[in-house]
């Protein structure tokens, strides 16, 4: 999974008081046994971890404090591997399916590796059209026509893609999610063009979005600097 980091390094949804997570986890990767594990902010491997704990035997668990709902990236090792998970109160259970990483146990990474999943199989489809229009070669149908029917099958995946992302974000509106995955949009337009600008997507989004969205500092510093101030 692919979360960018770059623009959202400070995203995140305060809450009203102390609470407490619960982190429990399992690697079937026998080469992570004995290194570390690191909770940090999504500005990559060199910010100072939220916190840590030591892979034994498989296992690993992490508790601490919630002072506001978060989304970090556990790391793994030296290695450089890590997912993201939402840092909120409860039991939050990491678990590796093939070396298949998938958080759950609480509402938010529930919602997001929902999400993520949906849009990873619709990303698999893309991905697949390569190897259709091979097929199609070697069956002999005409390069028009293969253009014409992939690239008509590739639209509609990608509006299928569009579509959810867009309505993952307006349903999060209020909360560290869609804060989060819209300044992924916004940091992949960055990654895209060279520099900071919207796409019709991101501009549909703040377009909708309420007053409080639009005040969060991260997503007023992205969109001021499309606007050049």
């Amino acid at each position: 999974m692919h979360i960018v980091a770059g623009a959202v390094a400070g995203a995140l949804m305060l809450v009203a008081c102390s609470t407490s997570y619960n982190i429990t986890g399992t690697s079937l990767q026998s080469f992570y046994d004995g290194d570390m594990v690191y909770l940090r902010p999504l500005g990559g491997a060199d910010t100072k971890a939220v916190d840590s704990c030591r892979i034994l035997h498989g296992a690993f668990t992490m508790t601490g404090p919630v002072d506001s709902v978060m989304c970090v990236r556990m790391f793994f090792g030296t290695s450089g591997d890590n997912i993201p998970i939402i840092l909120e109160e409860g039991n939050i259970r990491v678990i590796d399916l093939n070396n298949a990483m998938k958080v759950e146990g609480t509402p938010l990474n529930d919602k997001f590796y929902a999400f993520m999943t949906e849009r990873d199989s619709l990303m698999f489809l893309l991905q697949e059209l390569p190897r259709k229009e091979s097929v199609m070669i070697l069956d002999g149908y005409d390069h028009d026509e293969i253009l014409r029917e992939l690239g008509e099958e590739e639209g509609t995946i990608r509006m299928a893609i569009d579509k959810l992302e867009t309505d993952f974000v307006t349903a999060n509106f209020d909360n560290v999610l869609g804060v989060t995955y819209f300044l992924v949009l916004c940091d992949n337009a960055y990654n895209q063009f060279g520099y900071a600008t919207t796409t019709p997507q991101i501009d549909e989004i703040y377009g909708r979005a309420p007053d409080a969205f639009k005040e969060n500092k991260d997503v007023k510093r992205y969109m001021s600097l499309c606007e050049g101030k």
